[in-house]
């Protein structure tokens, strides 16, 4: 037998890596164990050079959806401890070297899924597992791990707690696992002063905002922005008041795809972005040029799908909107808000409502943009995703 220390490089913490690799070598009656550092994932793995092989290429073959491997280096080692099984143990850090940060993922499928009957989920707005979430947001350092992150002032309930130790779980080492009992909570302010902190209540304050032609300032991924139903003119004026941002486009996020087709003409490639884990806004070619207070002057309309499961519950909410502006929080020149202090000093007289959530963020991250060129879509800003 023998003992290998196996270095990969690339986008392999946050996206579900060390679970996958302990999964793949128990599978395969395989010893040792896999680790975050700074600069990477370090797999020890003790086993026959035929062993070592097989588990290589089955490790590049099925690597999880959002991760990416960039580069393996293999050593062979001397074996000065035998392992009796296969672990994921402490992350470290190691030299100045860093890996690369996995992006915020949109809620995923399976998510969306799960509020519907997790008993300790339903209707939580803040569920994720290993295939999605917030990442770079709450990020504070490497190597990734809940205690360097903005959830570490969470402490995980005892059904948390069992779903991230049990292998066969979907949040088998998911960091920022949450439930409605342990998790961040939302809240609302509204002009007056009053505050509401029931789910789904704020969700229906909101959607009456929203229907009533209102501005409401939301937390996001990554900080705040300021939404309102993007086909009352009279709200967007508001919005572009407020921002002083009188002429530029605003993004658009609709309802679900079918509703993107009836405005916009999207290519496959403008659809698989659109419909991509990292939820970017699209540029795309309008069919009808029929709200100017959106985009005076452009043919193209920036869009983009609900990534977050508050955006799913208000358009459920109020079915009677199609689209919704969703725009930086922020005043001219001045980057996007993400302090909950601040978003109160700026909003509170100027909106209808704050809504934030006790998360904090820590990494600030706008909405990335894309538009398709040569037959490709390419990021015009790299952010979010």
């Amino acid at each position: 037998m023998n003992q290998y220390h196996i270095h990969v490089r690339g986008l392999v913490q946050g996206v579900g890596f060390r679970p996958y690799v302990y999964r793949l070598a128990n599978e395969m009656g395989l010893r040792g164990y896999v680790d975050n550092s700074n600069d990477g994932v370090l797999i020890v793995l003790q086993s026959t050079c035929i062993q070592k092989e097989k588990f290589l290429k089955a490790l590049i073959k099925s690597v999880p959806e959002v991760a990416s491997i960039e580069h393996i280096e293999t050593v062979q080692c001397r074996v000065s401890k035998k392992y009796e099984s296969f672990d994921i143990a402490p992350s470290r850090s190691s030299g100045d070297e860093i890996t690369r940060i996995s992006p915020d993922i949109a809620i995923c499928s399976d998510c969306l899924k799960d509020r519907k009957h997790q008993l300790h989920r339903m209707g939580y707005p803040f569920i994720n597992c290993t295939h999605c979430g917030p990442r770079f947001s709450i990020i504070e350092k490497l190597p990734y791990d809940r205690a360097v992150t903005t959830m570490s002032s969470f402490g995980m309930c005892d059904t948390c707690r069992e779903e991230y130790a049990d292998v066969n779980d979907r949040r088998f080492h998911a960091q920022p696992i949450a439930c409605n009992e342990c998790g961040p909570h939302y809240t609302l302010r509204d002009s007056e002063g009053n505050e509401d902190t029931v789910y789904i209540r704020i969700v229906s304050r909101i959607s009456d905002v929203l229907s009533n032609g209102g501005v409401v300032a939301l937390k996001s991924l990554g900080g705040y922005n300021l939404i309102c139903d993007a086909d009352n003119e009279q709200a967007v004026a508001r919005i572009r008041e407020l921002k002083g941002r009188y002429a530029k486009p605003l993004a658009v996020m609709y309802r679900d795809e079918r509703e993107v087709m009836v405005d916009l003409n999207l290519s496959d490639e403008e659809r698989k972005a659109l419909n991509s884990w990292r939820r970017p806004i699209v540029l795309a070619e309008e069919k009808v040029h029929n709200a100017p207070w959106l985009n005076e002057g452009y043919r193209s309309l920036g869009v983009l799908l609900p990534y977050m499961a508050i955006h799913y519950d208000l358009f459920t909410e109020a079915p009677e909107l199609r689209r919704i502006v969703v725009t930086s929080g922020n005043m001219g020149g001045r980057p996007i808000v993400i302090a909950d202090e601040e978003a109160h000093d700026l909003f509170d007289s100027r909106v209808d409502s704050v809504v934030s959530y006790n998360r904090d963020i820590y990494n600030r991250v706008d909405d990335s943009v894309v538009q398709e060129y040569d037959g490709v879509c390419r990021p015009i800003r790299r952010s979010r995703g």
